[in-house]
Parts: structure tokens; C-alpha cells; sequence
């Protein structure tokens, strides 16, 4: 199992909640020629979140996969990534990805909680 975290260019996604929700069922799928396991995809702000969060949750996919110590698959379009997570550190990769949203200037959204799923939860 897998804990689901997504990270997203909030100037690029729905501003209601509603749609946010209805937009976020429909990313993971890529487009035609569109290779999900690139974090090039993603904007500066995107790629720069990756970067940060594989230092302490590395790739089992991409290009900068690691096969001996990866734990962490990535999806990454160009208005969001969506790291999952292994489900015995939760804890640490919500607190993490959290701050690094913060920091990077990109939306968090965590979709196995009600508790503030959104950040920056006071979406305009």
C-alpha cells in the first residue's frame, strides 16, 4: 500500500474546491507522448519540490530511479506531482511535502485526510 501526496502549480488548477476535487480523479494519466515518470514535466516550482522531497524519498521510477534505495513512485505532469508514499512513514512525508510546498511556492493537497487537505487552504 501506498500513501498518496500531491503537489500542484496552483495558478494552474481549479480554484473552487468542488472542481479542484473533480480535477484531481482525473490526473495520473498523462496525455498522448506524455511520460509521467519525467519530473521535467512539472514547472520550476514543481521540479524543485521533487528535488527536494527525493532527497529523503527517493524514486522507484524515473530518471533518477533508485533500485537499491528508491521507496517512493513518482507521477508528474506539468501542473502537478504526485509522489506515493511508502504507508510506514506517513507521518514524515506529509510534515515534509507540506514545508516543501510552503517553501517552493505549490499547493499540497492530501486526499486521505479532511482534516485541512488543501494548502494554502484559504484558496481565493
Amino acid at each position: 500500500m501506498s500513501y498518496d501526496i500531491l503537489v500542484f502549480d496552483p495558478d494552474s488548477v481549479p480554484r473552487d474546491v468542488d472542481a479542484f476535487l473533480a480535477w484531481t480523479e482525473g490526473i495520473g494519466y498523462g496525455g498522448a507522448g506524455v511520460d509521467l515518470d519525467d519530473p521535467e514535466n512539472g514547472t520550476v516550482a514543481l521540479r524543485s519540490w521533487y528535488s527536494d522531497f527525493t532527497q529523503s524519498f527517493p524514486p522507484v521510477n524515473g530518471p533518477l530511479a533508485d533500485d537499491d534505495d528508491g521507496t517512493t513512485t513518482y507521477r508528474c505532469g506539468s501542473s502537478f506531482t504526485l509522489a506515493q508514499c511508502p504507508d510506514d512513514q506517513t507521518d514524515r512525508a506529509v510534515e515534509a511535502a507540506r514545508n516543501l510546498a510552503a517553501k517552493h511556492g505549490v499547493g499540497f493537497f492530501d486526499p486521505n485526510t479532511d482534516d485541512d487537505p488543501i494548502f494554502p487552504v484559504d484558496r481565493p
